[in-house]
């Protein structure tokens, strides 16, 4: 990536390296691999499906935004 800017870098990437990114973890529930965020524990959101199966993608239960329980 390249950014043209007259701003000094340092105020450009000032809290770079503090940004928090959400702890996200790849799992496999009833076969299917997919992208979850805890809620609380044993609860986790569904944020997205990894499968190749299109079929899994009809599935109601493993809609993103459902949670799921482990």
């Amino acid at each position: 990536m390249i950014l043209y800017t007259p701003m000094q870098l340092e105020l450009v990437l000032e809290g770079f390296d503090t940004t928090r990114y959400p702890d996200y973890k790849n799992i496999e529930y009833q076969g299917v691999a997919m992208v979850v965020e805890p809620c609380s524990p044993g609860e986790y959101r569904i944020v997205r499906l990894l499968s190749t199966n299109p079929q899994d993608y009809l599935k109601l239960e493993l809609a993103p935004g459902m949670v799921i329980n482990i």
